[in-house]
């Protein structure tokens, strides 16, 4: 006897059994940091409920061929797992992971509709009434273009412009990547159609922050953008009703202006989707965060791992012997390692000392030669020893740097993605603090034994009501050293709708068009 149908309501992670008649109302393919591709799907059915679903990268060749959107299918038998994106396709609890052993069967079914959209109006946007971790479709008409910057990186290219509905209120909306490239290539090919209606499908809208007004956007490969397809009943409905409230596209107010070239100031670059913050402010950080901040290099931390590790002749990871063979976590097999650097240096700010962890490229930038040609150079004097700090280092110490950083609580360190010794640059870096420096004392647990290669997973414990005196410059955040693999100069991240590689940029970015779920990875160096 066959299972019977089943309602998207009624799914949860009692069972994996699952029976349901769907239709696709949305899908996209992400591409993470090692060229995995995976497939996100949002399926709704008769009763219009919704849940995204997932088709892993190992299934994706499987599917691939069997999905599209717009149809309708009979599916069974998945893995259901929490809804725990970030940001959430769906409000259901639950979502659903595709499995060797789902079935999808394409159908025709009249009792589904065609589209289905939870449209969210600009009126209640405006008042608040909706959630930040959850992402919607919205409507409006295009009132006015007010900036546009399309470069030969899609993933640069923006266009930020007004819109409205039948409230007659209006949203600042912001379009990044390709989707900034679609406006634009529509508005320079189809001006004869006169006012433009759009519906953002899947969007994120994000609240107000400082010199940031409300804002309307997108979360990347998660959102769809349809212009003037009056197919679309809304979007027929509201072009009529405000042909007389949008501007044409030849009008001034609809004027994209255009630039090949990136506007903003070397400083935006630097600080871009970072937290400004004075070492004071650092310890209170309890949570993964990019920051930039100021201090001046002041010794060597000597580890167990001397002053390089041996990296990966295609990428900056480490790599271990295996089969007579040098191959790293990416699987590159090496005929040879690759010497990187990996210096934890103590900095100060003249008030607390933080350990900061210089990668390869910063690191060639500030000494001006590179791991290879140093030990090469070691060698050919017969002075070498892996262990022994080089002299010629200790060009780094005693700059004065504006530093960008993440820092990671299970680590307590601070590991640098990048850096400014410009004293202007930096001058205008301190103006930016957020307040007046606190001090506090941070207790570290250390294990003296442990290899310090490997990552521990030690938390720092910051005690607030044993606030140090500002006076005292000596206090020492002891942090724990980090893994030689993790390199975030080079792969930051991995980030999508739900987890999707953030790309160095230039521009200011929101967290949520990059990704629904960021994730630091921290991999471990075999012995």
């Amino acid at each position: 006897m066959a299972r019977p149908i089943e309602y998207i309501s009624s799914i949860d992670d009692s069972k994996d059994l699952w029976k349901v008649v769907v239709r696709c109302k949305h899908l996209w393919s992400v591409t993470s940091s090692q060229n995995r591709e995976h497939l996100e799907l949002i399926l709704f059915d008769s009763k219009l409920d919704l849940i995204q679903a997932i088709v892993s990268s190992y299934l994706v060749s499987k599917f691939k061929t069997q999905l599209e959107l717009g149809c309708s299918y009979i599916m069974q038998n998945f893995k259901v797992s929490s809804n725990d994106f970030s940001f959430k396709s769906t409000d259901h609890k639950f979502k659903l992971i595709f499995c060797g052993s789902t079935s999808v069967k394409k159908v025709q079914l009249a009792d589904i509709p065609l589209n289905h959209l939870k449209l969210i109006g600009i009126n209640a946007i405006i008042e608040g009434k909706y959630r930040t971790n959850l992402l919607y479709d919205i409507i409006g008409g295009v009132t006015e273009i007010s900036q546009a910057q399309i470069i030969p990186d899609n993933n640069k290219s923006k266009v930020v412009f007004s819109l409205t509905d039948l409230s007659k209120h209006h949203v600042q909306c912001t379009l990044w990547g390709k989707l900034a490239v679609q406006l634009n290539e529509y508005y320079t090919t189809h001006k004869a159609d006169g006012s433009i209606v759009l519906l953002l499908m899947n969007a994120r809208i994000k609240e107000p922050q400082g010199n940031y007004p409300l804002n309307v956007s997108n979360a990347w490969n998660g959102t769809k953008l349809v212009i003037n397809d009056l197919s679309i009943e809304e979007v027929k409905n509201l072009k009529e009703k405000l042909k007389d409230d949008l501007p044409t596209l030849s009008s001034s107010s609809m004027q994209m202006e255009t630039t090949n070239t990136s506007v903003f100031s070397d400083l935006d670059k630097f600080v871009w989707k970072a937290e400004v913050l004075s070492m004071s402010d650092i310890a209170y950080l309890q949570t993964e965060t990019t920051c930039v901040t100021f201090a001046t290099l002041e010794k060597f931390e000597c580890g167990q791992s001397g002053w390089y590790y041996d990296g990966c002749s295609e990428c900056t990871k480490s790599v271990t012997l295996k089969d007579g063979k040098f191959m790293c976590y990416s699987k590159h097999i090496s005929s040879e390692p690759v010497p990187r650097f990996k210096l934890e240096v103590l900095a100060s700010d003249g008030k607390l000392k933080y350990k900061f962890v210089f990668w390869d490229v910063d690191c060639v930038k500030l000494i001006g030669k590179s791991a290879l040609q140093m030990k090469l150079d070691l060698m050919e004097t017969g002075d070498f020893d892996p262990l022994e700090f080089p002299y010629e280092l200790d060009v780094m110490l005693k700059k004065e740097l504006a530093i960008r950083a993440v820092f990671q609580p299970n680590k307590a360190s601070l590991s640098v993605i990048g850096f400014k010794a410009d004293e202007v640059l930096r001058t205008k870096i301190k103006e930016r603090f957020k307040c007046e420096e606190h001090t506090s004392k941070i207790v570290v647990s250390t294990d003296e034994t442990r290899d310090d290669m490997h990552t521990s997973s030690c938390t720092p414990t910051i005690t607030t009501s044993e606030k140090q005196s500002h006076d005292d410059p000596q206090t020492v955040l002891d942090p724990l050293s980090i893994t030689a693999d993790y390199d975030p100069s080079v792969a930051n991240s991995a980030l999508t709708p739900s987890k999707r590689s953030i790309p160095e940029t230039v521009e200011e970015l929101d967290s949520a068009q990059l990704s629904s779920t960021k994730i630091i990875r921290d991999i471990k160096l075999e012995k």
